[in-house]
Order: C-alpha cells, then structure tokens, then sequence
C-alpha cells in the first residue's frame, strides 16, 4: 500500500524534499520523520493509484532529484 523512499543522500529533509517535491513537480508525499528515528530522511509514496499516475509520478520524482542534483553539481542516490 505505502513505499518508504530514503532520500538522505539528496542532503534535503524529508519535510524540505516533500514540499519542493510537490511545488516542482506536483508530486505528493508524505515525509516520515514523525514516525521516529527510523523513519527520519524518508518519504512515504502511496502505491494506491493506477499503474499509468505511478509510473509518471516516478518519473517526477527522478526527474526532480536529477535537476536538485545539477543545481548542488553532487551525484544524487535515491
């Protein structure tokens, strides 16, 4: 029903990437540090949608931490 994407390495918290996330491309998730230590630097996606929004919402999400990566000139694992 949820995925949890760790997004520590874009050097973003969860709350920061999951609004830029929204505003830059109008993708929405929810950030997990309010579950605890082990959710902290995490999104949670939900996997609810049609197949055809996930896979373009997965590419929003690529495409945005691309360019974060381009704008910090760092190499971004997510």
């Amino acid at each position: 029903m949820f995925l949890l994407l760790d997004i520590r390495g874009t050097g973003l918290g969860a709350e920061s990437f999951a609004r830029a996330l929204l505003e830059h491309e109008g993708v929405a998730t929810f950030p997990c540090d309010g579950f605890g230590p082990s959710g902290a630097g995490h999104i949670r996606i939900s996997l609810t949608a049609p197949d055809s929004q996930l896979v373009e919402a997965g590419k929003r999400i690529l495409r945005y931490v691309r360019a974060l990566g381009e704008r910090t000139g760092a190499l971004l694992q997510i």
